[in-house]
């Protein structure tokens, strides 16, 4: 795929590589960062090699981490071989050792160790945007007017030594810049509401019945994490109980305490030899058993686990505990699903689904990049500095920050 730009940078500083990925490609530059846009196969130093002569800039996340990578060294020799303009974006406040303070000569440097780091990669693409068209950079940017020298301004023009407690604090509260509210930190969901009608996360296999119930009856639950360098962690999950018993010998019928619809599942057990060839796929090992379970108009839905001994006529051999984990795939996250059947006729489902990738907010409109997966945009509204209300397409959450 064509390309504008090679990202270089150390492994340890995926992250903030990811970020500045994602928003250069927001803007519409074309990025080649590795291990994204390497063929699976391929040589390594061939085809980084090949990416370098195909770019037209390189842009060098910079850090300790940077300093002492060999393969970074490299990739910026490479770069001014091939006459490609460097830019260093550099996440720490660390000078560039000697042996790659030759080749970073530049008038390109971009800081951007002060948070926000989003501020400093929307500046990043402005000046990528300049030098692919062959005009000057656009004028450095501008570090935020700090607070303190705004109130000192104040209290010099206003010339009464004696209200310089008062002239500060007027000076604050109507002079110094506003700060818009930000997403890092710890969210946990105060709210969920999640469209009925909208694709289920399952797809059409027979478990997300027991996700509909969770969602039916408000049994979700929620956590979000922002980083300083865009990056995020989303977890979210549900519940749903009820009873179940058996329909004779190959079905039995689950009835949510939720919902209180009884939906028939047809199901056969599945031994563990039979079980081997799927097992590592759905996160489980070798030498388990497995239930195979189908309700209605779905799809079949396979689960891991070890049955507790028969629980007589009125449940059949489902007890036990019954599950699957498997990672994410580039549509999902990470997902964890469980199945509890009790003797007495009970049982217990939850599932988990746990993303990570990159997140960018602004202007009342989020984008949040899942790592492998397309992005997934909405709108936002904050409510003082720790409340904020996300919507998007399949429902809206409310969010309160973690102290």
């Amino acid at each position: 795929m064509a390309h504008d730009v090679f990202i270089s940078y150390s492994s340890k500083d995926k992250p903030a590589a990811d970020a500045t990925c994602a928003v250069l490609e927001s803007k519409g530059i074309r990025c080649w960062i590795a291990p994204r846009d390497i063929i699976p196969g391929a040589d390594w130093g061939e085809t980084i090699v090949d990416a370098l002569h195909a770019s037209r800039a390189l842009v060098l996340v910079f850090s300790a981490n940077a300093n002492l990578s060999q393969q970074i060294k490299r990739e910026v020799e490479r770069a001014v071989n091939a006459g490609l303009p460097i830019i260093p974006l550099r996440i720490e406040n660390v000078m560039p050792a000697k042996s790659l303070e030759y080749f970073l000569s530049t008038p390109h440097w971009l800081d951007a160790f002060t948070p926000p780091l989003e501020h400093h990669l929307n500046y990043l693409a402005d000046v990528i945007r300049h030098i692919l068209d062959g005009q000057p950079p656009p004028a450095p940017l501008p570090s935020p007017p700090s607070p303190l020298k705004v109130i000192d301004r104040r209290v010099v023009i206003g010339g009464v030594v004696g209200g310089v407690g008062l002239l500060v604090l007027l000076g604050w509260l109507f002079f110094a810049p506003s700060i818009s509210p930000s997403f890092i930190g710890k969210w946990t969901a105060a709210k969920m509401t999640v469209d009925t009608n909208a694709p289920s996360p399952f797809g059409a296999f027979s478990i997300s019945i027991f996700l509909r119930a969770a969602v039916l009856g408000g049994k979700l639950s929620s956590s979000f994490e922002v980083g300083e360098l865009s990056q995020y962690k989303y977890d979210w999950g549900g519940d749903d109980t009820g009873t179940v018993v058996a329909n004779g010998s190959d079905s039995m019928i689950f009835t949510s305490d939720i919902t209180h619809q009884a939906t028939l599942f047809n199901y056969i057990v599945i031994n563990a030899q039979s079980a081997a060839s799927f097992a590592t796929a759905l996160g489980g090992s070798v030498g388990e058993s497995a239930i195979a379970i189908t309700a209605p108009a779905t799809s079949q839905s396979v689960l891991l686990g070890m049955a507790q001994g028969l629980g007589g006529e009125a449940i059949g051999p489902l007890v036990g505990h019954w599950y699957t984990h498997t990672p994410a795939n580039g549509i999902l996250g990470a997902v964890t699903t469980s199945l509890d059947v009790t003797r007495d006729g009970h049982y217990h489902y939850h599932f988990d689904i746990a993303e990570s990738g990159i997140w960018q907010a602004s202007d009342g409109k989020w984008t949040r990049t899942p790592q492998g997966a397309i992005p997934v945009s909405g709108t936002y509204k904050f409510d003082g500095s720790d409340r904020v209300t996300c919507a998007a397409a399949n429902g809206m959450t409310t969010w309160n920050r973690v102290n």
